[in-house]
């Protein structure tokens, strides 16, 4: 039996049939797996940042609007010594705060505190190709009526 010619290793096969090796396969595969993990690692840093932000956002607004309703101080509690706040007075001061900031949320007072409540959701961008849905928002501020200094 005669060894094969070089000529004929290389046309053994018929022309236009080449080997296939699954390493193109595995390189498509790599690509995608990658690009799936980049994605969902750039939506937990941007879309976990507008989290975290709009918390920010929400914590500052109730402060802002409880201090808003805590300086409304029932007149008759000013008289008498004490720091008594004016409950509706003060709910329509925070109220009013909160929508002009484009907020929602409920104010509860109690004695010279009032509490403010902001709601609300941050929507992923990113995260919802991967089924994600909103981030609830639920930040409570509280802040005290006072009348001049206190030791």
């Amino acid at each position: 039996m005669a060894e094969p010619t070089p000529r004929q290793w290389r046309h053994d096969r018929p022309r236009g049939q080449h080997a296939r090796n699954g390493r193109g396969a595995v390189s498509l595969w790599v690509v995608l797996v990658i690009s799936v993990a980049f994605t969902a690692l750039l939506g937990l840093v941007l879309d976990g940042g507008r989290v975290v932000d709009a918390r920010l956002t929400a914590a500052r607004a109730a402060s802002q609007a409880a201090r808003a309703g805590a300086d409304q101080l029932s007149g008759a509690s000013i008289r008498s010594g004490g720091n008594a706040v004016a409950a509706q007075t003060a709910a329509a001061a925070a109220r009013r705060y909160l929508q002009a900031a484009g907020l929602r949320g409920a104010v509860r007072i109690s004695g010279d505190t009032v509490a403010v409540t902001v709601r609300g959701t941050s929507n992923p961008h990113i995260l919802s190709v991967f089924g994600v849905g909103p981030f609830p928002i639920d930040e409570t501020e509280t802040s005290r009526g006072i009348q001049g200094e206190t030791r």
